[in-house]
C-alpha cells in the first residue's frame, strides 16, 4: 500500500469527525440532515445530534455522508435524543 493510502485510510477511520474553521463546519459521516434552515442545521450522526446554529447558514458542498455548512457559525452543539 501507498504512503499515500495508509495516511488517507488514518484519517477517515474514524465514526465521524466534526472540522470547524472561521465561516465553515465539515462534518464528516453523518448519518442524515434533519434539518435545514439559515438560522439551524440539524444533523443525525451515529450516536447524537449535532446541532450548528448561526446565521445566514448554508450547504456548500455535500456529498454521501459529508457536508461543509458555511455561515456565521455561532456554536456547534450535540444532544442526545
Amino acid at each position: 500500500m501507498h504512503m499515500k493510502d495508509n495516511l488517507v485510510n488514518f484519517l477517515y477511520d474514524k465514526k465521524y469527525f466534526i472540522t470547524m474553521y472561521e465561516q465553515y463546519v465539515h462534518v464528516f459521516n453523518y448519518k442524515e440532515l434533519i434539518s435545514l434552515n439559515s438560522d439551524l442545521i440539524v444533523l443525525k450522526m451515529e450516536d447524537f445530534v449535532l446541532n450548528v446554529k448561526g446565521r445566514n447558514l448554508f450547504v456548500r458542498q455535500m456529498m454521501a455522508h459529508e457536508i461543509l455548512i458555511k455561515g456565521e457559525v455561532e456554536s456547534v452543539m450535540r444532544s442526545y435524543e
